[in-house]
């Protein structure tokens, strides 16, 4: 277990090292160093103020459409990097966005992520936050950076709404099987910048193979940016858009591994379906 844990640090810190070397969106890890005492392994790398995406939603949520399509254009140029370097991040969420200045993304927890030609096996553990995974890998394919862009199609609404995805909900094997069969979070168009849900849906599209590119967000997103320069969106208040606050006890927002829920989850759908002929 320790070993194993000490191979996904040094991967970490291997991958985001050769990827930071060209590109200011990527973190940059120095090195890593265990407790003398705990023997707990750490991760040494730079400092960052502002905290991940998450915490930094919440407090500044009132920002303008402008500055929030700056945020996500930063973000997605560190994506389009990782995957112009045949790397697939598969672990994509807010919580893994950190700041070092208002607008300036930086991407980390790069451990288990694979190059896009590497093979997947069956004894490959998933790991993840349910929402921001993409329904075909719950129906056992393998990650593509098209499951990379579902997971921005999510953080898209999460800059929409101010809330985490399905933060009402229980994330459990129920959940798997509901954005299996087609579950998405619930979407508005009232104060939102032309083409912005359009473009976030697209990223959400159920085959993998119609989703667009982080190059293709890139040129939308610059294009809708442009258009908000021009005529902002009013941004409307966070207690308006949706009413119910409180998370769910059940609801995770620190990935963990999920092969067996997974399994479990696929095993009752398959069942149901069955029974349904």
């Amino acid at each position: 277990m320790v070993s194993d844990y000490y191979s996904r640090l040094s991967k970490k810190y291997g991958i985001s090292k050769h990827l930071n070397f060209y590109n200011v969106c990527i973190i940059n890890y120095y090195g890593i160093t265990q407790d003398p005492e705990t023997k707990d392994f750490m991760i040494i790398m730079d400092y960052y103020p502002f905290g991940n995406l998450r915490h930094y939603l919440t407090k500044h949520f009132n920002y303008s459409w402008y500055k929030k399509l700056i945020m996500l254009i930063s973000i997605l140029n560190g994506l389009k990097y990782i995957h112009d370097a045949n790397i697939i991040h598969r672990d994509f969420h807010s919580g893994n966005i950190l700041y070092n200045s208002t607008t300036s993304a930086i991407i980390c927890d790069l451990g288990i992520s694979k190059s896009s030609t590497a093979t997947d096996t069956n004894n490959d553990e998933i790991y993840g936050i349910i929402p921001y995974v993409a329904p075909e890998i719950f129906q056992g394919y393998k990650y593509t950076t098209a499951s990379d862009i579902y997971s921005f199609g999510i953080i898209m609404w999460e800059f929409m709404t101010g809330r985490r995805p399905f933060w009402d909900q229980d994330h459990n094997i129920n959940l798997i099987i509901n954005i299996c069969d087609g579950l998405q979070p619930p979407t508005f168009t009232t104060n939102v910048p032309k083409g912005y849900v359009d473009l976030m849906k697209k990223c959400w599209h159920s085959d993998p193979n119609k989703r667009p590119t982080a190059s293709n967000i890139l040129k939308e997103l610059e294009y809708i940016k442009l258009s908000e320069l021009e005529n902002p969106t009013e941004i409307m208040p966070l207690s308006d858009i949706i009413s119910l606050i409180t998370t769910n006890s059940g609801a995770i927002y620190k990935s963990r591994p999920l092969s067996n829920m997974i399994k479990s989850a696929i095993y009752t759908r398959n069942q149901v379906l069955l029974q349904n002929l």
